[in-house]
């Protein structure tokens, strides 16, 4: 774009120079239907054909010079609205080239939470795989209390079991 816009406005200048070369060229022509005028007048009689053409040359000069100098304030008007067309051009850029590094800030902040939610999320399966193998040695450590406790009570009973038979027997020493 601010390419096109340089392009437009080299190519505005060259026709302003052209411009500038067909109004030096009709202001040279009007000099010479002047010039042919008056040599018509001093021709007399026999330049009276000339006189005329060299009037109709130098209203051809005038609307040449007049037709050059609208064109160049046309083309004056586009140099401005081409300049006019730059800066916005320019200040379009600017902006463009704002937007994309803001566009790259925010993607790196998107990497950078991503790298985050993934560190995050690893450390929470690690976690997870802590309270699961805690979990397995509480319900180890359940069981063999359960089992633990199942024994004590068998022993218990056995050891009843066996203190009543003890009692059954009589020592020696016991009966006197």
């Amino acid at each position: 774009m601010l390419t096109a816009m340089s392009q437009i406005s080299n190519s505005s200048n060259q026709i302003g120079n052209i411009i500038k070369t067909i109004e030096d060229i009709a202001f040279q022509t009007n000099i010479l239907a002047l010039n042919a005028a008056v040599e018509a007048a001093r021709a007399g009689e026999a330049g009276k054909g000339f006189a005329v053409v060299a009037d109709e040359v130098r209203n051809l000069a005038s609307k040449s010079a007049e037709a050059a100098k609208g064109t160049n304030t046309l083309i004056a008007n586009s140099i401005k609205q081409v300049q006019n067309g730059t800066k916005i051009a320019d200040e379009t850029a600017t902006s463009l080239v704002k937007v994309v590094d803001s566009i790259k800030d925010v993607l790196n902040s998107v990497e950078q939470i991503s790298r985050a939610s993934n560190q995050q999320a690893e450390s929470i399966g690690q976690v997870t795989e802590g309270v699961y193998q805690i979990s397995n040695v509480v319900q180890t450590n359940s069981a063999t209390a359960e089992e633990s406790a199942a024994a004590s009570e068998e022993l218990s009973g056995q050891a009843a079991v066996m203190k009543n038979l003890v009692n059954k027997f009589i020592l020696k020493n016991d009966e006197v």
